[in-house]
């Protein structure tokens, strides 16, 4: 019945008919289209969080950590980070700090969440809010003023929550010096290293084979993976069909003036003599009165930059008040008023801002300009002709995807319009299929829907993409021979890394009987390596970042230099050996004391916001649906 009210889609009525019906789904909780999914990934005191709302903190995750890695993010990082587990902790502790906030009638009143919105520099525009731009930029999200008004004012409900519980801590003197010391003590140790690899000698036989896999059979289980076939819609196949016209990219031009100047800039110089934004009038007043004092010498010839590097308070005097170039919005309002209504060679009055009072002498004066509407039609033909591209490409995807429905409709309608359908290997998805610039967008759509159901028309990478699961596999243990070479692999690793660890265990017997740590590596044969000093927010030199390593090391002592135990890295296994240690003195603590006392009282606000979140969470009702805590075991296999 849906597929034949779909197909008559064509009029008005239907439409209305088929809104209709998707409210009453999305009201009721009847289902919808793809009724087949689940929408909740998870209820936190029988409030659900939405597969929506996880999919958007997943991208948002996703999103910072590709600003961050750039090129080296890659699947095994992902992995280790996992993704989908913060993505679902952080929505539960939001939910249980909302609830909290609902139970303590914590309110964000509309002209604050108002204020707190335009001040988000994303929304601003020469330093003030710009309501077009907050639309655009929304736009490009996907997220109505609404919503994104809505995700604010909890944002800033769970803020309040944070601030609250973990408000002021004490912090005294002996705390912070403990804590100073215990920081900025540096340490120098001696290391021997056991690595697996250096046991090349390692053989096992095919019964031993066997039994590791029989042991370790869940290791090699398959993830859940699916074969889809998809239509690609690029843009750029579609450069032929675009004409630009002349009065199109003047009207560009004239409405996006911006995107094709450099704005007004000034070189200057300036005095500062300090004084606080709320002092005395009579201290301020004598500033301004050193300023006017100063301004005069300047006016009647003496060097600037000399002035300037004996009078002035702020970090540039040094260099003689220089400042460079810069536009308005660079600088507070009143500085940027006077600076700008200077000719090149004057030197202003004095100027107050909340830094102090200001001299200021401009030095070059650089007109705003726009590049001829010539020296930029190109740049614009072709902005124009991508935009026009996107559209067709769009608009061709959703006229096919119109028309299909299920089954073999998208091969069908595909090969009526000669267009080219591709098939995918099976993937899983975790990594997607090859060959696709985005693919773990591209999996997340063929595993979101039911099989043989045709996805709505997806934006990715630099394409549109309509797809289609067809076929998938279960989770599966392989047969050995399918995979024997990769269990051989595995137990001769394992091999090798007990035999390094068998050879770190054996000399850290004799270096903890030896009168010496250099005698006992002499007579066992063992190379030692010494780093440098280093303190223990350090990485271990020659080591690199090594919790396990560093904290082993921290615990060592004169009278007890040797580690107790062998402590394990990754494939390497370390025996470890004080060689020097340097305490920070009394001069260092004095002249660092506020920055420690500060840097230790927001370790301990985190440190007690922890414990009541966790608190919280262990004392209320946490479901994860079955398919994703599913989903989360197969993983983690």
């Amino acid at each position: 019945m849906l597929s034949t009210m779909r197909k008559s889609a064509g009029s008005w009525m239907i439409k209305i008919l088929l809104g209709l019906i998707v409210l009453a789904f999305v009201f009721t909780g009847a289902g919808s289209f793809y009724s087949q999914r689940e929408t909740t990934v998870a209820e936190v005191n029988g409030e659900p969080i939405t597969i929506d709302e996880y999919q958007r903190t997943h991208n948002n995750i996703m999103q910072n950590l590709e600003q961050r890695f750039g090129n080296q993010l890659n699947q095994d990082l992902l992995d280790m980070l996992d993704i989908r587990g913060q993505a679902l902790n952080q929505l539960i502790e939001k939910h249980l700090l909302l609830q909290v906030a609902e139970q303590k009638n914590l309110r964000v009143p509309d002209d604050a969440l108002a204020t707190a919105i335009a001040e988000i520099p994303a929304f601003q525009n020469n330093g003030g809010f710009d309501a077009r731009r907050y639309r655009q930029l929304l736009e490009q999200n996907r997220l109505s003023p609404k919503d994104f008004e809505n995700l604010h004012k909890q944002t800033l409900q769970t803020s309040m929550i944070r601030n609250l519980v973990s408000g002021a801590v004490p912090v005294s003197e002996v705390e912070t010096r403990a804590w100073h010391n215990w920081q900025n003590t540096e340490i120098k140790i001696d290391y021997a290293e056991f690595s697996g690899s250096d046991f090349t000698e390692i053989e096992v036989s095919e019964e031993e084979i066997r039994e590791y896999f029989d042991a370790n059979k869940e290791k090699y289980r398959t993830q859940p993976s699916v074969q889809a076939r998809f239509l690609r819609f690029d843009p750029a196949d579609f450069i032929d069909e675009v004409e630009i016209s002349k009065s199109e990219i003047r009207d560009y031009y004239q409405a996006h003036q911006d995107e094709f100047g450099t704005p007004e800039t000034v070189t200057a110089r300036h005095i500062l003599l300090q004084v606080p934004e709320n002092a005395e009038k009579d201290k301020d007043s004598e500033i301004r009165n050193r300023a006017a004092q100063i301004m005069e010498k300047a006016r009647n010839g003496e060097d600037f930059a000399a002035l300037a590097e004996k009078h002035s308070d702020g970090p540039t005097a040094k260099d003689g008040g220089y400042l460079g170039s810069f536009k308005r919005d660079d600088m507070v309002e009143a500085f940027a008023e006077a600076a700008f209504s200077l000719k090149p060679g004057e030197i202003s009055e004095p100027v107050r801002t909340r830094f102090g009072w200001h001299v200021i002498k401009v030095e070059q004066r650089q007109e705003a300009e726009v590049e001829p509407l010539e020296k930029v039609r190109e740049k614009i033909r072709t902005r124009l002709a991508e935009q026009k591209t996107r559209t067709i490409a769009y608009d061709k995807a959703w006229s096919l995807y119109e028309i299909s429905f299920e089954g073999d409709d998208l091969i069908d309608n595909a090969r009526d319009l000669n267009l080219n359908i591709e098939t995918t290997d099976f993937f899983t998805r975790e990594k997607g299929p090859a060959d696709i610039d985005a693919p773990g967008t591209f999996a997340e759509t063929a595993f979101d829907i039911p099989l043989m159901e045709i996805s709505e028309v997806k934006e990715i990478g630099d394409a549109y993409f309509l797809i289609q699961p067809i076929e998938r596999k279960e989770p599966e243990i392989p047969d050995l021979q399918d995979i024997k070479d990769r269990v051989e692999n595995d137990l001769v690793r394992q091999k090798q890394r007990e035999a390094a660890e068998s050879a770190a265990e054996k000399f850290l017997a004799k270096a903890r009987s030896a009168d010496s740590f250099d005698d006992a590596a002499r007579e066992a044969g063992v190379e030692i390596q010494t780093t440098d000093f280093f303190k223990r927010n350090q990485p271990v030199p020659d080591i690199g970042n090594s919790r396990p390593v560093s904290a082993a090391a921290f615990s060592l002592s004169p009278k007890n230099p040797v580690s107790e135990s062998v402590i394990k890295e990754g494939g390497r296994f370390f025996v470890l050996h004080l060689r020097g240690q340097k305490v920070p003195d009394e001069k260092d603590f004095e002249s660092q004391q506020k920055t420690a006392a500060a840097q230790l009282r927001e370790q301990k606000r985190e440190q007690t916001l922890n414990k009541w979140i966790a608190a919280l969470r262990q004392n209320s009702d946490i479901e994860v649906s079955d398919r994703f805590s599913g989903e989360f075991e197969q993983k983690r296999r």
